[in-house]
């Protein structure tokens, strides 16, 4: 239930209101003129206000900079009987979420509300759930220490703190979307909004609406105006998921927002300054798309700015324990199961396999892992994938591989997972520093400087 404040010098309207917000199971306080309204802004903690641009003692607009000021995250809807739109437009650009015209329609009303609320409850959960997300998801916290994987980071950490449009490349599964809210998390504007959109789920007309949203009166269906995605992440990021996949129409306004920050609603003239930063994501080759015509170059242009490509998993075969542990650690603690390690012929199994389907398919893996095992290690009979357990001779290009390649892939996994500590290293192998310094040395392992 939300606490809504009422600022209406009309007594209907109010009653109106009243009447609608107790409907949807909302809490209600009403004001009368503006300086009451303030009173009770610094007294109490709404969620949601309501506010009449024409009051008596002070005017709506210095009623809302005093609003914004005294509570900045607070939602407010203003409502004006003029027949101009320029008073509300004013009230948009001082802090308002949104507007709707006197006489009030009540559904329209119920409407704005709805997503106004929507969107404070998805800033409060950003801010609950960002200490936890910086641990589980933060840039310092990404697993990989194959030398692609780091370089993205490292991408990914010098582009995080500023405002640029940032685009991720990689394979399905690679973990574009966990980049994507770490980058977030990193931000100025990790207190705000992380707003999803897959692009390749909808038609392009249902997509430009979910995006841009829509004026009433479009369509049969649209009797109250829709606020998109992009208003909803005012103030946070938008994340663009599979963004080759969208049309030509909407590429034009996606290309619109990052030059001048603004779009317009579907079937409205009117241009809507927007503050959400744009990352976006691909599975396809961009630069193919664009040769073909199926994409803007000047849009790819400004999306790649800053692009960061994330290597697929079989090219970072040394970091596929650390997923595994990570995963084992998580999914014990999902099912209550005693489960805390992997034995090293399963790590053998897993490192082996070509993982098509990247770290999801990894992650998959490892909870059938994790159910299937009922002890405290995960042995290779627990490892299933696609109904059947990984073959240790899968390799790229359908390469037969030696248990010698299994043995030498496995130790210089294990010495970079280490640093090359060669003793901290050897106890992991469980052979002495004697017989792992003939393994360097047979295999041909180079240390890097200074180890």
């Amino acid at each position: 239930m939300a606490r809504v404040l009422i600022v209406d010098d009309d007594q209907e309207s109010r009653l109106t209101l009243r009447r609608l917000f107790a409907s949807m199971g909302h809490g209600t306080d009403e004001a009368s003129d503006g300086k009451q309204a303030v009173s009770k802004a610094c007294s109490f903690t709404y969620e949601l206000v309501i506010l009449d641009l024409s009051l008596p003692k002070l005017g709506g607009i210095r009623v809302l900079k005093a609003l914004k000021d005294e509570c900045p995250e607070v939602a407010v809807i203003v409502t004006t009987g003029s027949a101009s739109v320029e008073p509300a437009i004013e009230a948009m650009k001082v802090g308002a979420y949104g507007y709707v015209t006197k006489p009030l329609n009540v559904e329209e009303v119920r409407m704005v509300a709805e997503q106004a609320l929507d969107r404070r409850r998805l800033i409060d959960q950003n801010k609950h759930l960002l200490g936890e997300l910086e641990e589980r998801c933060g840039l310092d916290n990404l697993i990989g220490a194959s030398p692609r994987a780091k370089e993205a980071y490292s991408v990914a950490a010098s582009v995080a703190p500023t405002d640029s449009a940032v685009l991720i490349l990689g394979e399905s599964g690679a973990g574009k979307e966990r980049l994507a809210r770490a980058i977030h998390g990193r931000s100025k504007r990790a207190g705000g909004p992380f707003v999803k959109v897959n692009c390749c789920e909808a038609s392009e007309t249902v997509l430009a609406v979910e995006l841009f949203g829509q004026e009433r009166g479009v369509s049969r269906e649209a009797g109250a105006r829709q606020v998109g995605h992009l208003e909803l992440a005012e103030g946070g990021t938008i994340f663009l998921d599979e963004i080759a996949d969208v049309g030509s129409r909407i590429q034009s306004k996606l290309l619109r927002l990052l030059q001048h920050r603004q779009f317009g609603r579907v079937g409205g003239s009117e241009m809507i300054r927007c503050d959400a930063r744009v990352i976006a994501s691909t599975s396809r080759d961009l630069a193919a798309a664009v040769q073909k015509r199926e994409f803007r170059g000047d849009l790819c242009r400004h999306l790649a700015s800053a692009a960061i490509a994330l290597p697929p998993l079989r090219d970072r075969a040394e970091d596929i324990p650390a997923f595994a542990d990570h995963f084992i650690a998580k999914y014990a603690a999902e099912t209550g199961k005693s489960v805390t390690s992997i034995a090293e012929a399963a790590v053998a199994q897993l490192v082996a396999y070509e993982w098509r389907g990247n770290i999801r398919e990894l992650e998959n893996c490892i909870e059938r892992s994790v159910i299937l095992c009922d002890g405290e290690c995960v042995q290779p009979a627990h490892i299933v994938l696609n109904g059947a357990a990984p073959p240790l001779t899968r390799r790229k290009q359908g390469q037969i591989t030696s248990l010698r390649e299994i043995e030498r892939d496995h130790i210089r996994r294990v010495l970079a997972h280490c640093n090359w500590n060669r003793s901290a290293a050897a106890s992991i192998l469980e052979i002495d520093r004697k017989t792992l310094r003939s393994k360097i040395r047979e295999f041909g392992f180079t240390p890097p400087p200074g180890k």
